[in-house]
């Protein structure tokens, strides 16, 4: 028999590099498809991650809430337009109205297009120095009007607020130009369909009491009627008025100064209460008219004279033109595709964009001033 040695015999060194070689592949395959695994896996977080913003962040802004004809506007343009609205309205030293001012640029959205779409059929356009100008006239100091700044320092002021308030809103200066174009373009339509707008008109001398539920209304009532008794002439009826609405009246204290006097007030400038006074006969106080934003405000009219044709007030003539626009519009209105998709889940959503709240803003009952373009 042979003698045996501790030394491997070449088959088994043999054998044995084999095994070797055999686990170094399966660790090899291992760990390759471990690695794979983990990629597996970051590939999917990512993914996860990129359509989780995609979701949240991307998609939200690129769903159309208006279209008219074939242009359309998205969530994020709607919450481009209202930074512009609430900047502009802080500008003016007012307070952004999340509850009014969303509504109301959802319909500026509508209107506006519908305006830019038919003012070349109108002859109407804006002209880029047209663009400048009104650009210049709002940042502009109002120090520069009085010549006691020099031209250097006017520039340099205009550009640190014009610069500072594209900023505030995000804007790029050619997006901004086209926003001012159109409130340009929207101003010469009510210009133009205002022209239409007779100069004269009837109208009739009013003045108002304001009480509430609570008051003595009968007592008022009752010394109105006494003091009207002997009261012929439309200066006499407008002094016994003024005693009563001195005594009686919750209107402000300017309006009590004045004895509740409204001036001359032609149809169409104070909608909500005419039915009530236009047509009633002078020195008869009216029926009882409430206020659409608060029932528990009462309102009383007596008319001290009328005059069936008398010259619009400049102001009149003003909110008479802007009513004739209004109308012209919704006439207009008719004539567009136009669709609108706006819900309490997209509301939400741009108040957060915003960084606002809703529940400080449904507490205020009267709609803040808009922002100098009428965003």
């Amino acid at each position: 028999m042979a003698e045996q040695t501790g030394a491997p015999t070449p088959h088994a060194v043999v054998v044995d590099r084999r095994h070797q070689a055999v686990r170094t592949e399966h660790d090899v395959n291992r760990r390759r498809i471990a690695l794979a695994v983990i990629g597996v896996m970051l590939f999917a977080i990512t993914s996860i991650v990129v359509v989780g913003y995609f979701l949240i962040f991307v998609l939200p802004s690129r769903e159309v809430v208006v279209r008219v004809n074939d242009v359309t506007y998205t969530r994020g343009d709607m919450v481009k337009l209202l930074r512009v609205s609430q900047k502009g309205i802080e500008f003016l030293g007012g307070q952004f109205n999340a509850t009014n001012d969303i509504f109301q640029t959802l319909q500026l959205f509508v209107e506006n297009e519908i305006i830019a779409q038919s003012a070349p059929s109108l002859g109407l356009s804006v002209t880029d120095d047209e663009i400048r100008a009104q650009i210049r006239q709002i940042f502009t100091p109002r120090a520069a009007a009085s010549g006691s700044m020099d031209p250097g320092q006017v520039e340099r002021e205009f550009q640190e607020r014009y610069k500072g308030y594209l900023n505030a809103i995000q804007y790029s200066e050619e997006e901004y130009n086209q926003l001012t174009r159109r409130s340009i373009v929207r101003e010469k339509t009510r210009q133009f369909i205002g022209d239409s707008v007779p100069t004269f008109a009837e109208q009739v001398r009013l003045q108002q009491i304001i009480v509430s539920p609570t008051d003595e209304v009968d007592v008022m009532q009752v010394k109105l009627e006494d003091a009207l008794r002997d009261a012929t002439e439309p200066e006499e009826i407008r002094q016994a008025v003024k005693g009563i609405v001195r005594e009686f009246s919750r209107d402000s204290q300017e309006m009590v100064r004045l004895g509740g006097d409204l001036g001359w007030v032609p149809r169409g400038i104070l909608k909500d209460h005419e039915y009530a006074f236009f047509d009633l006969e002078v020195g008869k106080l009216s029926e009882v008219s409430t206020s659409v934003q608060d029932q528990q405000i009462l309102y009383y009219f007596i008319v001290s004279e009328r005059a069936e044709a008398r010259e619009l007030d400049p102001e009149d003539l003003d909110t008479m033109k802007t009513a004739a626009l209004q109308t012209w519009i919704n006439e207009q209105r008719a004539k567009f595709d136009v669709y609108s998709n706006f819900d309490s889940e997209i509301y939400a959503w741009m108040l957060e964009q915003l960084g606002l709240s809703a529940a400080p803003q449904e507490e205020e009952e009267a709609p803040q001033p808009l922002g100098p373009f009428g965003f």
